[in-house]
């Protein structure tokens, strides 16, 4: 059932690639709209009254949540929306389970490509905060890696929802009850000092409370503390890889 072909995997990631090659254009906007909005709302808005938190400027605090939100919806659209189309409309998903691919490929290539994604659209809103902030040094080149990882683990927990959703209505519950929260409540606003104290200790299991953290502290030019919460990623990424890997192969092989 979980049998890894990594020739396989490359072609779901291709085959992705190539689909998304054609969209680049269409895609930016729908992408980097939302985070650009609340960079400029939050950021600089609430910035001009809020100056610092935490240590650090309230734009740059706003700009390092949103850099790691920005990976989390990219990769969140893929294996939701993109995926659905895939699996159920399209029937992509049989036409690549008729070649050598299984369907423990699909879903490591489907993450991997969200991972992907989630490089792109989060590096392109990081490049523009550079632009705006004129704020770089040799440490921040580790956030694109931070981004794939995120990307990775919030495309598997998409796929696990995408695979369960009846229709395609359906995944808007995904998006309302569990990315929304996670987009507001993990430490990407506000501190979540600021909760009442059971809702602060729940944000400890949101991976990307620990994305956010992990670039602020490499925004502020730092590496302390950053192993833990890269570890819990990694961990968590590659334990949940295997709940879709099982939903797919029931889908098809039972």
């Amino acid at each position: 059932m979980f049998k890894l072909s990594f020739q396989s995997i490359g072609h779901v990631v291709v085959r992705n690639y190539m689909s998304f090659r054609n969209l680049f254009k269409i895609s930016i906007v729908p992408n980097l709209i939302d985070p650009l909005f609340y960079l400029l709302a939050m950021g600089f808005g609430v910035g001009a009254y809020l100056t610092h938190v935490n240590g650090m400027l309230y734009r740059d605090f706003v700009i390092t949540g949103l850099i790691a939100a920005t990976a989390m919806s990219a990769a969140t659209a893929e294996t939701t929306v993109n995926a659905f189309i895939q699996y159920k409309i399209e029937k992509t998903y049989d036409a690549m389970l008729m070649t050598p691919i299984n369907t423990s490929d699909i879903v490591v290539g489907q993450a991997i490509w969200a991972g992907i994604r989630a490089v792109i659209f989060g590096g392109i809103f990081w490049l523009i905060s550079m632009l705006i902030t004129a704020h770089f040094h040799v440490l921040m080149l580790l956030i694109p890696l931070i981004l794939f990882i995120v990307g990775y683990l919030f495309g598997v927990l998409g796929l696990i929802f995408t695979y369960l959703a009846p229709s395609r209505e359906f995944l808007n519950y995904y998006n309302v009850l569990v990315i929304r929260p996670l987009y507001m409540f993990s430490d990407t606003f506000f501190p979540i000092t600021s909760l009442p104290p059971i809702l602060g200790d729940l944000t400890w299991f949101s991976p990307l409370y620990h994305a956010t953290c992990m670039i602020r502290i490499i925004w502020g030019g730092e590496v302390t503390g950053l192993y833990l919460h890269l570890i819990w990623l990694i961990a968590l990424a590659l334990l949940i890889t295997v709940l879709p890997m099982y939903m797919l192969h029931r889908r098809y092989y039972r």
